[in-house]
C-alpha cells in the first residue's frame, strides 16, 4: 500500500503510476534501489532528483523539449485569453435587472434563456475536442477566438433579445475550446511535477476573468449600456487572434510510446518490456527485490534506449515560419467520429465519473451563484446599484487570487513530497489530497452564504462567504484536473469533454434557481448546495484508496480497452 493507495493485484504498471524521484549518491549518480537511472532525463536545481514524466524524445520539435521561456510565454498568452473568455460569459449579469425592463421579460426567463449558452458550451465541447484531437490544438484555439470576435460584434449591435441570444450562442461555441484544451495543452508541454502551478495559474486567470470582468462591466453597463461590454470584448478578441497566431504554435506531438512512463497501456510497449524481462530473466531474476522491481528495471532499460540523458537531435528544428502554419496536417490517425463518441463512453470510467461529479457539480454552483447576484443584492436590505452588484465580485477575485497562489505551489509540493515518501513512485491519487481544503472551507462557504442572506446580515458577511467559495473550489479544480490529466494524459481532451457535460447541469439549474430562492429563501437553497458539496468531497476518500485498482480495471477489462480504442 502506497500511503493509503491500495496496490493492484493484476498489473505491474498501472496507467498513471510512474517513477518520479530517485536518489543522487556522492558521485552524482542517480539510482532507484539497485537500478542506475543516471541515463534518464531529470529536472534541474532543487528538482534534480525528479525524473521527467513523460520522458522527452530526442527531437527539438517535441514540445517537452521547448525552452521553458517559450512554453511559459505561450501559456501566458493563453491564460490572458482565458481571462477574457471567462469575463465574456457573466459580464452582462450586473445589468440583468436593467435588461428585463428593456426587453419586457422576467428575470427568471432572461436568466434561463441566456442559460442556453451554457448548454451550447457543453455540447460543442465534443465537436471542438474531436477537431483538436484529429487536427491539432492551434487551429481550434484560433477558431474559438474568431467565433467570439464575431459574436461580440453581433452582441454590440443587438437591440432585441432574440438577436442577442443568437449571437451569444455563437460565442458560446467559441468558448468551448477553453473548457477542454487549456488543460490538455498543459499536459502537452509540461512534465508531471510542473503542472500544478500552471493549472493554478490557468484557474486564477479564469477566475480573474469571471470576477474582475463583472466588476468592470458593472461600471460599463451603468455608464455606457450593456452593449458596450461586447464592443470592448470584440476589440480584445480581435487583438488576441493575432497574438495567438504569432506566439502559440501547435503542441500536439506523437512520441515513442516507451517514453510515456505514465501511461503503460500500449500493447506494443508492453510486449517490448515483456521481451526485455524474458531476455534478462536468468541474470536478473535472482537479484530482483520484487515483481515491481523487475518492472522498474525493464522500464528504465526501455527509456535508456529511447531517451539518452544528453540526446543528439534526430531531426532538424522547425523554423518559426513553419510554426506559423495554422494546419500541420492530421496529428492523429483516429476517426473524427470515434473521437466524438469516446467522451460519452469514458463516463463509465470510475475516475472520470468521480471527476465529473467532483469538478462539474461543484464549479457549476459558482456559475449559478453568479447569475443570481443581481437578484440577491439589488433587493432590500442591500439595494445595490448595477455597479454595486459588480463590486460584489471583488470577493471572488480576491478568493481566487489567494487560492491560486497557495494551491498551485502546494499541489506540486504534495506530488513531489508524497512520491519521495512512497519510494519514488508517484500515484495520481496524491492529487486528491487537496480536496481536504475544499471539504473544510467549501461547505462552510455555501452554508454561510445562504444563512447570512436569510438573516439579512450586513453585506460584508455574504460577500466574504462568496469569496471563500472561489478560494475553496480552486483547490477542487486543481486536484481534479491534475488527477484526470495524470490518469488519462493520452486521452485528456476526451476526458475533459466528458466532465464538461456539467454545463448541461448548470443550464438546468439556471432555469429554476431564481424561483427556488424566491420560494424557499437563500438559506434552504444554499444549505442543500453545501450538503451536496460536502458529500462530493467525502467521495474523494474511497477514490483515493481504490483509485489505482480502478485505473488497472479500466486498462485491462476488454470493454474499456475497446472504448479507449474506439
Amino acid at each position: 500500500m502506497g500511503l493509503g493507495v491500495l496496490e493492484d493485484k493484476y498489473l505491474d504498471h498501472v496507467p498513471g503510476t510512474a517513477l518520479l524521484t530517485d536518489v543522487i549518491d556522492q558521485d552524482s549518480h542517480h539510482h532507484h534501489g539497485r537500478l542506475d537511472t543516471s541515463a534518464l532525463r531529470h529536472g534541474k536545481g532543487r528538482n534534480s532528483d525528479i525524473l521527467l514524466v513523460p520522458q522527452p524524445s530526442n527531437s527539438p520539435n517535441d514540445p517537452l523539449n521547448w525552452p521553458l521561456w517559450k512554453k511559459d510565454l505561450m501559456f501566458f498568452f493563453i491564460c490572458i485569453d482565458t481571462a477574457v473568455v471567462g469575463a465574456w460569459g457573466p459580464m452582462i449579469t450586473p445589468g440583468f435587472v436593467e435588461m428585463t425592463s428593456q426587453f419586457g421579460i422576467s428575470y427568471n426567463k432572461l436568466n434561463g434563456d441566456l442559460g442556453y449558452g451554457i448548454l451550447m458550451i457543453g455540447l460543442s465541447c465534443f465537436i471542438t475536442n474531436s477537431m483538436a484531437v484529429v487536427w491539432g490544438r492551434r487551429p481550434i484555439f484560433l477558431l474559438g477566438n474568431l467565433l467570439l470576435f464575431i459574436s461580440s460584434i453581433g452582441g454590440f449591435y443587438s437591440h432585441s433579445f432574440n438577436s442577442l441570444l443568437a449571437f451569444r450562442l455563437i460565442g458560446c461555441v467559441g468558448m468551448s475550446p477553453f473548457e477542454v484544451l487549456v488543460t490538455t495543452t498543459i499536459a502537452d508541454i509540461y512534465f508531471v511535477h510542473e503542472r500544478g502551478v500552471r493549472l493554478a495559474a490557468w484557474g486564477l486567470c479564469l477566475s480573474i476573468g469571471v470576477g474582475g470582468g463583472t466588476i468592470i462591466s458593472g461600471y460599463i453597463i451603468e455608464g455606457l449600456g450593456w452593449n458596450w461590454t461586447y464592443g470592448i470584448c470584440a476589440i480584445m478578441f480581435g487583438v488576441w487572434i493575432v497574438v495567438l497566431f504569432l506566439f502559440c504554435p501547435e503542441t500536439a506531438y506523437q512520441r515513442d510510446e516507451s517514453l510515456n512512463t505514465d501511461l503503460g497501456t500500449d500493447q506494443d510497449r508492453a510486449d517490448k518490456l515483456a521481451a526485455h524481462d524474458n531476455n534478462n530473466d536468468n541474470s536478473d531474476k535472482a537479484e530482483a527485490d520484487s515483481p515491481k522491481a523487475e518492472h522498474v528495471e525493464a522500464e528504465v532499460a526501455a527509456l535508456e534506449r529511447a531517451a539518452p540523458a544528453e540526446p543528439a537531435w534526430s531531426e532538424q528544428k522547425h523554423s518559426y515560419w513553419h510554426e506559423l502554419k495554422i494546419f500541420h496536417g492530421r496529428v492523429s490517425d483516429e476517426s473524427f467520429f470515434k473521437v466524438l463518441v469516446r467522451p460519452f463512453l469514458m463516463l463509465a470510467f470510475p475516475q472520470v465519473l468521480f471527476s465529473f461529479f467532483a469538478y462539474g457539480l461543484t464549479t457549476s454552483w459558482l456559475v449559478v451563484v453568479g447569475s443570481v447576484l443581481a437578484q440577491l443584492f439589488t433587493a432590500p436590505p442591500y439595494n445595490f446599484s448595477v455597479s454595486g452588484v459588480g463590486l460584489v465580485s471583488i470577493a471572488s477575485l480576491i478568493g481566487a487570487i489567494v487560492g491560486a497562489f497557495i494551491s498551485g505551489p502546494i499541489a506540486d509540493w504534495v506530488v513531489k513530497s508524497m512520491a519521495r515518501r512512497n519510494g519514488g513512485i508517484y500515484e495520481p491519487e496524491f492529487r486528491l489530497v487537496l480536496i481536504a481544503v475544499s471539504f473544510l472551507l467549501g461547505g462552510m462557504s455555501f452554508f454561510g452564504f445562504g444563512w447570512s442572506l436569510q438573516v439579512q446580515d450586513p453585506w460584508i458577511a455574504p460577500v466574504i462567504f462568496y469569496g471563500l467559495q472561489y478560494f475553496s473550489v480552486g483547490f477542487m479544480t486543481i486536484a481534479v484536473y491534475g488527477y484526470l490529466t495524470d490518469c488519462h494524459r493520452d486521452k485528456a481532451p476526451e476526458a475533459f469533454a466528458a466532465i464538461n457535460l456539467r454545463n448541461i447541469y448548470s443550464f438546468g439549474m439556471n432555469y429554476f434557481i431564481s424561483d427556488w430562492i424566491t420560494q424557499q429563501g437563500p438559506k434552504d437553497v444554499f444549505c442543500v448546495v453545501g450538503g451536496i458539496h460536502v458529500f462530493i468531497c467525502l467521495c474523494a476518500i474511497p477514490m483515493y484508496i481504490y483509485g489505482k485498482r480502478c485505473r488497472s480495471w479500466t486498462s485491462r477489462v476488454k470493454i474499456f480497452e475497446k472504448i479507449m480504442q474506439t
